[in-house]
């Protein structure tokens, strides 16, 4: 019935597209209806993008914000560790560390034990030396057709072997080397501590080379195992490492380059104080001028207003402006003595558009130089109520934003659900209208066919009377 084309020839005008204007204008209102739920699923989509972008920005400044605040991994708490010829000691330091001057003399580097064999012919011929020999309680074995080469080798796998069986410490390790074909043995750890130790223990290999005249007795040794020595303020230290020295100055860790005299200074970190400060200034501007644009209402040249995404939302416009008289509000209780009481004193000012700016980054590195625990005072009491503004949004397990994602998810799954239904009566009224419209066809058609029939039989039989 709904092939209009073969089931009425076109009669009467009755043709296929007729009959599909016909059936669109019959469903229009249904389409409509489809279109309008699509619409609002979109906006549906745009809002829990929305809530995305605006949990990731929240939490993007929160994080800069708890740098500033007195706690655990704060910046606030950074120390820096300046000394005056890094060629002579490098440092490092933690919160823990207290503000210092140190004057550092070097005067020995810590060695490794370092001893040589005596010089053989090559390094690949057969020594003919036999036995077993110890060094650092690492048992080797070698046999008449070994070479230095091969004695080398075997030292080093004894070495690994041993290390893997955790029957030698790392710090007790030793290597095995050939330089213009001395077989060199070296200690792993340097200090008097690690000094290497050597015994023959079957034949006399370790003897026949050249390396001891005994147990322990080395022939030539080319560098001796020595600890640094060096005074800190006039203390003198003695240690077996160069390095990740961390129990001299608490909550400072040195490392030893060379010989020579420097200093030692620890004191706050204003740059990465000054930075992060920074930092949240930009991350505060962010969220305010995103929230700006997502929660206001816009005109548009033909006279229409476009709404922002969160315009309903009055929470959020709310948030937007508190946290700027936040960030600017006056310590009113604040020490009787502080010197400082309020942001815009450290060069941090506010325009008409609520955005912040550091516009003068002299202030703030000035009252850091000379007031550095009044600007952490400060500092740490506006982050502290920033943060209580943004509890609700980043505290606990569920959110202010979890809440509305949750809501929004619910609403996207309720309408995507309503779209199918509406598509699904779509599509069974669509076959009904179509036969409707099919069979009135079909009878406009009859009608029509009759109609001629009867004209046809009428004047056509007056004809046979001419």
């Amino acid at each position: 019935m709904n092939n209009i084309s073969s089931a009425f020839k076109g009669a009467a005008g009755l043709t296929n597209d007729y009959y599909e204007a016909l059936v669109s204008t019959a469903m229009q209102p249904y389409q409509q209806a489809i279109n309008a739920a699509k619409k609002r699923k979109d906006e549906l989509d745009i809002r829990s993008a929305v809530y995305d972008d605006l949990e990731a920005k929240i939490n993007t400044l929160h994080d800069t914000v708890e740098k500033l605040r007195l706690d655990q991994n704060s910046v606030l708490d950074d120390k820096t560790a300046a000394t005056g010829d890094t060629s002579i000691i490098t440092a490092s330091a933690t919160a823990n560390a207290a503000d210092a001057h140190y004057d550092i003399n070097v005067s020995k580097m810590a060695t490794a034990h370092r001893v040589r064999s005596a010089q053989q012919s090559d390094s690949t011929s057969a020594l003919g030396y036999s036995g077993t020999f110890t060094i650092n309680g690492v048992q080797v074995t070698v046999g008449a057709g070994d070479s230095l080469e091969n004695i080398r080798d075997s030292i080093n796998q004894a070495v690994q072997t041993a290390l893997d069986s955790s029957a030698l410490s790392q710090e007790n390790a030793f290597t095995a080397s050939i330089i213009d074909n001395y077989l060199v043995l070296e200690a792993s750890s340097t200090g008097q501590s690690f000094k290497l130790t050597a015994t023959d223990d079957i034949g006399t290999t370790l003897q026949d080379l050249g390396i001891i005249n005994g147990p322990d007795s080395f022939v030539a040794e080319i560098q001796p195992a020595q600890d640094a020595a060096f005074t800190v303020n006039g203390i003198s230290v003695i240690r077996s490492s160069n390095t990740d020295i961390t129990d001299v100055i608490d909550g400072v860790t040195l490392n030893l380059k060379g010989e020579g005299v420097t200093t030692l200074e620890i004191s706050p970190n204003t740059l990465a104080v000054q930075n992060t400060i920074s930092d949240f200034v930009g991350k505060l501007n962010d969220l305010n001028s995103w929230l700006a644009s997502k929660t206001g209402v816009t005109e548009n040249k033909d006279g229409t207003y476009t709404r922002g995404a969160l315009a309903s939302d009055f929470s959020f416009k709310s948030l937007r402006l508190n946290l700027v008289q936040t960030t600017l509000a006056t310590w009113g209780t604040a020490p009787s003595n502080a010197t400082y009481t309020r942001l815009d004193q450290l060069g941090i000012d506010l325009d008409s558009g609520l955005k912040l700016s550091l516009t003068d980054p002299g202030a703030l590195a000035t009252a850091l130089e000379t007031d550095y625990s009044g600007v952490v005072d400060l500092v740490d009491h506006v982050m502290s109520n920033i943060q209580n503004q943004l509890a609700p949004y980043t505290d606990g397990t569920t959110t202010v934003i979890d809440r509305l994602q949750v809501s929004a998810d619910k609403a996207l799954e309720d309408q995507q659900a309503r779209i199918s239904r509406l598509e699904q009566s779509f599509s069974r009224q669509e076959e009904l209208v179509r036969d409707q419209i099919a069979r009135q066809f079909a009878a406009i058609s009859s009608y029509n066919d009759m109609g001629r029939f009867i004209t046809t039989s009428m004047f056509g039989g007056f004809s046979a009377f001419g």
